[in-house]
């Protein structure tokens, strides 16, 4: 049922491949018949498959497409959202670099809280500096990998000399409640790998195949 360029996908051989398609036309369709292909065909071991996008939602049509093809051969895949998966690196590993594995994830309410006890700490005019704001920057910060010390580094205006001595605050109040919020989860993982040699070469001698969907997000 696949069209030929989605055939051609699906059977590639070694290395890199990157499709770029419209929405609708079966990415998602190609990157689960891809890892039946390297399962069913090519008896790739199901522990040697990491498949990652975006939303829960995703995911799960990810995962249900998958078992309607290989069936109780697709156990043992590591498969689920970027931040799911990076969670559980986190947990296994993450103590390399200072996260504990009972961390707690804070959501967007546990969020607020947190940055309006920052802000009441420093007397901040809520009107003039909104916590929603301030917390807006520091996701921005935190998607482009820069913890406290790089974007008090790079500081362009006042707000931001503002948000920088908030966030500072604020990711010391998540570490001493041994919390990450979903920003931290990416950045930590991806401080994990680079901080630490022996857990990066870990994961990279276990996955010989990482599927991303989605992976513009």
């Amino acid at each position: 049922g696949l069209n030929p360029a989605q055939h051609d996908a699906v059977v590639h051989a070694q290395g890199p491949l990157l499709i770029l398609a419209g929405p609708g036309s079966g990415k998602t369709r190609v990157i689960a018949h891809r890892i039946a292909h390297l399962i069913g065909e090519q008896e790739t071991p199901a522990a040697r498959v990491v498949a990652v996008t975006f939303t829960n939602k995703a995911a799960r049509e990810l995962r249900d497409r998958i078992e309607l093809l290989l069936g109780s051969a697709a156990r043992g895949i590591t498969m689920g959202t970027f931040h799911s998966v990076c969670s559980r690196f986190l947990r296994i590993d993450g103590e390399v670099i200072g996260v504990p594995r009972s961390f707690a994830i804070y959501d967007d309410a546990d969020q607020m809280a947190l940055m309006k006890r920052v802000c009441s700490e420093f007397n901040l005019e809520p009107r003039q500096y909104p916590p929603r704001a301030v917390l807006s920057v520091i996701s921005q910060a935190k998607s482009e990998l820069r913890g406290p010390t790089a974007f008090a580094a790079q500081l362009k205006t006042y707000f931001e000399e503002i948000v920088a001595r908030c966030y500072q605050r604020y990711q010391t109040m998540l570490i001493d409640n041994s919390a990450l919020d979903f920003d931290d989860i990416i950045m930590k993982a991806v401080e994990l790998f680079r901080a630490s040699e022996e857990v990066r070469e870990k994961y990279q001698s276990r996955y010989e195949h990482v599927l991303v969907d989605e992976f513009q997000d």
